[in-house]
């Protein structure tokens, strides 16, 4: 039972210390927004969701349509979600669409899913590459029918492999009206929770270890002409993390692009096997998540 008890912390410590970012601002083409005035806050501050059977898969933790404005956008629009902070744990990002019933508001998502956008790594070599930015900019279907609709974007942090660890995902939905679409259904629609699993090679991925190669989780991504909607439209500082990889079943850890002569910032990484960025905490205390990746926490 203390094994059990003792075990229980150490998992809830490793979720609580991984908490690091969330989308919390939209915009509709240059038009940017105050945060969270049509982006459901959550109560979980910037926390992931790690159940795989949660209804938080949906929108995250708390967020409710009730204090949320909806805003008024035509299909085809460019859309851009931004973060407080840039991503910085490496995985895919993904832009998901569920028409509601009748008003956004007070829909909870429960009906079908389908995806609109897709960011995945790049592989050069030995090397993988991973859009991590600020902001994510893409483009609504222009076909899609007129109405209110959710719009989902998630990050799935793969950073901490599973099944040692648990991929974190986080996620923001946005409230749009559309309005000058057309009458397309999208096919291939999933529900939320249930479109992830653990046995999708996108979740269990390991990108310390012979990582030459990836599959987004979810399904395939809907455009109206049927063609998908790839990598690009991303923004931000030079935070774009890569991960080397061997032939060989060593595990290589990321190669930092962050200075070495200053301390990480709270929820920043500050060491690890080879780690060449800071080793020291301008707030908190590093601590070891795995052998290769140390954080900054409370």
């Amino acid at each position: 039972m203390k094994i059990a008890t003792s075990l229980a912390a150490v998992v809830a410590l490793v979720q609580s210390t991984s908490a690091h970012y969330i989308f919390q601002q939209l915009s509709v083409g240059s038009t940017k927004y105050p945060i969270f005035q049509y982006i459901r806050q959550n109560s979980n501050y910037n926390s992931p969701v790690t159940d795989l059977d949660s209804n938080d898969l949906r929108c995250n933790v708390g967020a409710s349509g009730t204090n949320t404005q909806t805003v008024g956008v035509k299909a085809g629009d460019s859309i851009t979600f931004t973060l407080d902070t840039a991503v910085y744990h490496q995985g895919p990002i993904s832009v998901y669409m569920s028409k509601a019933p009748s008003s956004a508001s007070s829909y909870d998502g429960s009906g079908g899913w389908f995806k609109i956008k897709d960011w995945g790594p790049t592989f050069s070599g030995s090397t993988s590459t991973w859009p991590m930015y600020l902001s994510y900019t893409f483009n609504l279907p222009a076909c899609i029918a007129n109405g209110e609709y959710l719009l989902r974007i998630q990050s799935l942090g793969i950073h901490n492999p599973w099944p040692a660890g648990i991929p974190q995902f986080y996620i923001s939905c946005a409230q749009i009206s559309v309005s000058g679409g057309g009458s397309t259904v999208p096919s291939n629609q999933v529900k939320i929770p249930g479109a992830f699993k653990e046995t999708d090679p996108g979740y269990t991925a390991n990108i310390y270890s012979n990582f030459n190669s990836y599959t987004i989780p979810g399904p395939a991504v809907f455009s109206c002409n049927g063609a998908g909607g790839g990598d690009g439209g991303g923004s931000g500082p030079t935070t774009t993390l890569q991960t080397s990889t061997r032939a060989s079943s060593t595990q290589v850890p990321p190669v930092s692009t962050q200075p070495s002569g200053q301390c990480a910032s709270l929820w920043g990484q500050c060491g690890g096997s080879t780690w060449t960025g800071p080793k020291c905490c301008a707030t908190g205390t590093c601590k070891a998540l795995n052998d290769f990746y140390s954080q900054c926490t409370t």
